[in-house]
């Protein structure tokens, strides 16, 4: 077995402004990812396009930037837009569910959150995320349509194919 600080594990940056929610969050995962803290939405911010990590667990309620904020800004911006990111919260009730998910957010979980539908819930979107790198992987290169599909994954992958192909042949072009 790999050691938890083995590039093999997945990143997880964990975004909680309170202490003592923050060790305990790095406690459940620190067995099974390398984990990143962030002590608020602004930081958050950073280290995610930094660190470009394979899932996000943040807070709602934060200073400077709170969880909504760093969810709609990572998922409008193509460095961060396929990072699943799961939202923790005190908020209870439909609507807060419903606003975190229209930021964005890949699920939604309530304080006090069941640890087991945590990891199964890590689990998912981080299995669900190989899938489509791998699905992308296998691909056959081919010139992408204009306007080929309407995720900003999609568009990121029409704006790469452009640049290879504008800039294929010139020397010193590379990777």
């Amino acid at each position: 077995f790999p050691s938890p600080v083995s590039i093999e594990y997945p990143l997880a940056l964990v975004v909680e402004d309170n202490q003592d929610m923050s060790a305990f969050i790095r406690s459940l995962l620190e067995d099974n990812y390398r984990v990143q803290m962030a002590p608020d939405g602004e930081a958050g911010i950073h280290k995610a396009l930094e660190l470009a990590p394979d899932i996000i667990i943040s807070d709602v309620m934060m200073p400077k930037k709170d969880g909504f904020e760093l969810c709609q800004t990572l998922k409008q911006d193509e460095r961060t837009s396929h990072i699943p990111i799961i939202l923790l919260t005190a908020k209870a009730g439909q609507e807060h569910r419903i606003e975190g998910l229209e930021f964005g957010a890949d699920a939604y979980l309530e304080k006090p959150f069941d640890r087991k539908e945590l990891e199964v819930r890590l689990e998912q979107l981080i299995a669900l995320r190989k899938t489509l790198q791998q699905r992308f992987g296998r691909m056959p290169y081919a010139p992408a349509e204009e306007g080929a599909g309407h995720s900003r994954e999609a568009a990121f992958l029409v704006k790469l194919q452009q640049h290879i192909l504008e800039k294929g042949n010139e020397d010193g072009f590379n990777v």
